[in-house]
């Protein structure tokens, strides 16, 4: 599942709007979509429709409850229309941040809620509070991407320092590293001063920015009045046009990736292949659940085939034949990343830690 978060702690900046017509925009595109709301306002659940919701039945109780009673993430899946579905917020989510901020991994709840569901999603988008707090680092930690909607003005530019702050948090205290981009949001073509903003956005994020720019349209106004997305109510507004537009972006980050149906075709043929070669992993956590490899000859995707095996020593083992070649690579041991502490070779990456190297 390709998992992003939606976030800025200023208001008003477009966030649940984005949340709402991006889960739109895919599910018109025929991506199966998810959209997980967990700010306790639940403007996302109610942009989509659903009014009255049910505490049992809402991402509460993806965060509350012991780790054998905290109920499974298909038991509060809602369905919205054709490839949508939700988790619906609840007011009852802000008192989770007081219950859980001193908890033991508590950073990690609905990363491990969401690796564990039993569920197949092309997209999961998180609706993230308008804050810094514990539920929206739980959502920048689950996430391999990270979209950040930028108004054209002074004070959302003011917020994204802070927001790129935890990021970095993210990146040195767990070695989590999803990708970051900004999307402009609410600009006025017609006005000089959104032009100006534009232009500082742009300086900003570099080339960490989607090309789409969604302007200031009265038809997005007018569909979250009746409770639903851009595409249900105006399928030829500017609006529409603009998300439809950024899902495409999307879309072709993903064609950008190896298909993991194509990796293990792939793998299949590495195994008669003369040409590849035979790589062992190896990885010592006698107390670890769960173990994963994953570097540039996976497109570090955790998969079934990235999944390490345990021994009765404590070693987790695994297999895996290549083609000759330069990699970077990772474990991912119970949802933190760790350089292997066998291999000297590392080699620093964009993101201001390093990987294990090794040449086959």
């Amino acid at each position: 599942m390709n998992i992003i978060a939606i976030a800025n702690q200023k208001g008003g900046c477009g966030k649940t709007t984005s949340a709402i017509n991006l889960t739109g925009a895919l599910a018109e595109k025929g991506r199966r979509t998810l959209l997980v709301d967990i700010d306790p306002q639940a403007h996302a659940t109610m942009g989509l429709g659903i009014q009255r919701i049910n505490v049992e039945k809402s991402a509460y109780w993806l965060f509350m409850g012991k780790k054998e009673t905290r109920k499974n993430v298909t038991e509060l899946i809602t369905y919205v229309d054709e490839n949508i579905d939700i988790i619906p917020s609840h007011i009852v989510l802000s008192t989770v941040e007081h219950e859980l901020k001193d908890k033991d991994n508590g950073i990690m709840i609905l990363f491990k809620a969401l690796m564990n569901a039993e569920v197949e999603y092309d997209y999961v988008i998180i609706d993230c509070p308008p804050n810094l707090g514990f539920l929206t680092f739980n959502a920048l930690r689950a996430a391999n991407e990270i979209i950040i909607p930028v108004e054209t003005s002074t004070f959302s530019i003011m917020g994204v320092s802070k927001l790129m702050s935890m990021v970095e948090l993210i990146k040195l205290k767990l070695h989590h590293s999803p990708m970051v981009k900004g999307l402009v949001t609410m600009y006025d073509p017609l006005a000089d001063f959104s032009q100006k903003m534009l232009n500082k956005i742009k300086n900003i994020f570099k080339d960490d920015i989607f090309n789409t720019v969604i302007t200031y349209d009265t038809a997005i106004k007018e569909a979250q009045e009746k409770f639903m997305t851009i595409f249900k109510f105006e399928t030829q507004s500017n609006g529409a046009r603009d998300y439809m537009n950024l899902a495409g972006e999307l879309l072709n980050q993903e064609k950008e990736r190896l298909p993991e149906s194509l990796y293990k075709e792939l793998q299949k043929l590495l195994y008669s292949n003369v040409y590849s070669k035979e790589k062992a992993f190896n990885f010592y956590a006698p107390e670890a659940s769960e173990v994963h490899v994953v570097g540039d000859f996976n497109q570090w995707k955790i998969t079934d085939d990235s999944r390490l095996v345990k021994n009765e020593k404590g070693f987790w083992e695994q297999r895996l034949y290549l083609v000759p070649g330069h990699y970077r690579y990772k474990f991912i041991v119970d949802g933190l990343y760790f350089e292997d502490p066998e291999n000297p070779k590392k080699e620093s990456n964009p993101y201001g830690n390093s990987d294990s190297v090794f040449d086959l």
